[in-house]
C-alpha cells in the first residue's frame, strides 16, 4: 500500500458528499481540500459503516457498541477498527487527522500500537465538545476523563475550535497541555456569501438552524409562539409542527449528516432571512458555531446567547458584528429582534462587519493553514 501524507478520518457522509454533483462548502472536511490542493497525497477513512464483511461479527460488535453507549454514554465504532484495510491505511499515513474525539476513542487500539512500537505517525484530534457529557453520573464522568487521558497520552496534538474549552482543558489536563492548540473554526467564505437571491415581495423571516443538544429548543418554541407577528423558518429534526401554536412557523426537517437539504438551499435560506437566531443552553461546548459563521458570511445578522463556551472573547463585539443576549428571556429576545428590525443603521453595520470578520479570520482557509501548515 502506498504511503499517504494525510489521512482524514470522519464518521460516515463525507465521501458520499464528495462524489455528488452538488457544489459543497469545505467547512466540515477539516483540511482535506486544502492539503490536497497544495500537493499532499490524501485519503479519507470513514467510520460508522455497519458491515465489516462478517455479518455475525457485525451484529455482535454493534450490540456491544449499543450497550456501551447506553451504560456509559460513550460512542465507539469497533466495526471500523477491525477492518484490515482501515488498519493498513492508518499504518501507512504519515499524518492522521481525527475529526472528533469519539473517533479517537474508537481508535485507541491503534493509538496504543503507534506508541508501543514507536511508529512515526503524527496524530491530531479535533475536539468536539470534549467536556459535553450527556451523563451527570459522577462515575461515568470519571470513566470519560480516564479514557480522555489515555487518548491524550497517545496522540501528538489536540485542536480546540473554542477558546474557553481550550483554556479549561489546559487546567483539567495540565500534563498534556503542551499538546493543545486553539484554532478558530472557519467556514468556506467562497461558498457562504451573499447571492442577492431575495425576493422583494417576500416576507422577512427569522431563521433557526440546528440539531445539537445545546440548542434551547424549548425557548425557541416559546419565542416563536410569543412573536406571532413574525415569520419563522425552523430547520431541525428535533421539533414537531404541533409544538407551535400559530401559523407563523415553517418547519423544515434538516440534518447535515443525512443530507436532507442541500447546502445551496441552506445558503438561500440565510440569504433571504432577516435575522438568524441561535438560542443556546449554558455550556462549555462552542455550540452554534457553524450556523453563526455561515450566517455572518452571508451578511445576515445573528442573535445568539453568549454562553461561557462562546468560542472567542475578543473578535465578536456586541452590536458591531453580532448581537448577544446573556439570558434566554422572552422579553430580552423580543427587544433584541425589535432592535434589529427597527434600527436600520445598526442592522447594516452588523451585516457588513460580520462579513468582514469572516474574510479576515473565521474562514476555512485560515483554519486549514493552521491545521495543516503551509
Amino acid at each position: 500500500m502506498k504511503i499517504t501524507d494525510y489521512c482524514f478520518v470522519y464518521f460516515n457522509g463525507r465521501a458520499e458528499k464528495l462524489k455528488g454533483k452538488d457544489i459543497r462548502p469545505r467547512d466540515f472536511f477539516y483540511g482535506y481540500h486544502y492539503a490536497t490542493s497544495i500537493g499532499y497525497i490524501t485519503e479519507i477513512l470513514e467510520f460508522g459503516n455497519k458491515e465489516p464483511g462478517n455479518k455475525i461479527l457485525s451484529k455482535i460488535l454493534l450490540k456491544i457498541q449499543q450497550l456501551i453507549l447506553k451504560a456509559f454514554k460513550f460512542q465507539y465504532d469497533f466495526v471500523g477498527i477491525i477492518k484490515p484495510n482501515n488498519w493498513k491505511l492508518l499504518k501507512n499515513s504519515k499524518n492522521i487527522i481525527l475529526s472528533n474525539q469519539r473517533i479517537a476513542h474508537s481508535l485507541l487500539p491503534f493509538l496504543l500500537y503507534v506508541k508501543l512500537f514507536k511508529k512515526s505517525n503524527t496524530i491530531t484530534v479535533i475536539a468536539m465538545g470534549l467536556f459535553n457529557s450527556s451523563s451527570k453520573n459522577f462515575l461515568i464522568i470519571k470513566i470519560h476523563n480516564f479514557l480522555h487521558k489515555i487518548m491524550l497520552k497517545n496522540i501528538n496534538r489536540m485542536v480546540f475550535i473554542g477558546q474557553p474549552e481550550y483554556l479549561y482543558a489546559r487546567k483539567v489536563f495540565t500534563r498534556y497541555s503542551k499538546k493543545f492548540q486553539y484554532i478558530p473554526f472557519g467556514v468556506d467564505k467562497d461558498f457562504w456569501k451573499k447571492k442577492n437571491t431575495q425576493d422583494p415581495s417576500s416576507d422577512d423571516y427569522i431563521l433557526f438552524i440546528g440539531n445539537d443538544t445545546n440548542r434551547d429548543f424549548d425557548f425557541l418554541v416559546s419565542l416563536a409562539n410569543k412573536l406571532q407577528n413574525k415569520k419563522f423558518i425552523v430547520v431541525t429534526e428535533k421539533l414537531e409542527e404541533s409544538e407551535f401554536k400559530g401559523t407563523n412557523v415553517k418547519l423544515l426537517n434538516g440534518s447535515w449528516n443525512k443530507d436532507l437539504l442541500t447546502d445551496e438551499y441552506l445558503r438561500n435560506l440565510y440569504d433571504n432571512a432577516k435575522i438568524t437566531i441561535v438560542p443556546l443552553k449554558e455550556g462549555l461546548q462552542p455550540s452554534g458555531q457553524s450556523v453563526t459563521l455561515q450566517s455572518m458570511a452571508t451578511e445576515t445578522p445573528v442573535i445568539i446567547t453568549k454562553t461561557i463556551g462562546f468560542w472567542s472573547q475578543d473578535d465578536f463585539i456586541h452590536k458591531e458584528n453580532i448581537y448577544f443576549t446573556h439570558s434566554n428571556d422572552l422579553e430580552v429576545w423580543k427587544n433584541a429582534i425589535d432592535s434589529l428590525y427597527e434600527d436600520k443603521d445598526m442592522y447594516q453595520s452588523i451585516s457588513s462587519n460580520s462579513r468582514n470578520l469572516i474574510e479576515r479570520k473565521y474562514n476555512s482557509d485560515y483554519f486549514n493553514s493552521l491545521l495543516i501548515g503551509k
